[in-house]
């Protein structure tokens, strides 16, 4: 009880300094638990994998998160139909695997 005591109080004042809070919660049981509480604080989270380096190597994490916007964006080309199916098939799934484990990253990231 007093330690669950010093962690809100630590959670608490890190957010009126506004600073950012990484939500993890990688466990079947506590995923979407995690997803709606980290989206409705507006914070980071983590609910599927912890992709190793995902913190101490961040220019990496960084590129992936450019790579997963600019991916998005094309995601929108494909709408318009200016892609062909094929394509637009591999952009999907491509997608699909980095929106599984930076979606929670990605939201709210500058």
């Amino acid at each position: 009880s007093r330690f669950l005591s010093e962690a809100c109080d630590l959670v608490f004042d890190a957010a009126r300094r506004r600073k950012r809070i990484l939500i993890v919660g990688t466990k079947k049981r506590v995923a979407d638990s995690v997803a709606r509480a980290a989206i409705k604080a507006r914070c980071h989270y983590v609910n599927k994998k912890w992709l190793g380096g995902m913190l101490t190597n961040w220019s990496t994490t960084e590129r992936r998160l450019c790579k997963f916007k600019k991916l998005r964006l094309e995601l929108k080309m494909v709408r318009r139909n200016l892609l062909k199916k094929r394509d637009a098939a591999r952009l999907k799934r491509k997608l699909s695997h980095l929106q599984t484990y930076l979606g929670g990253i990605q939201y709210n990231y500058n």
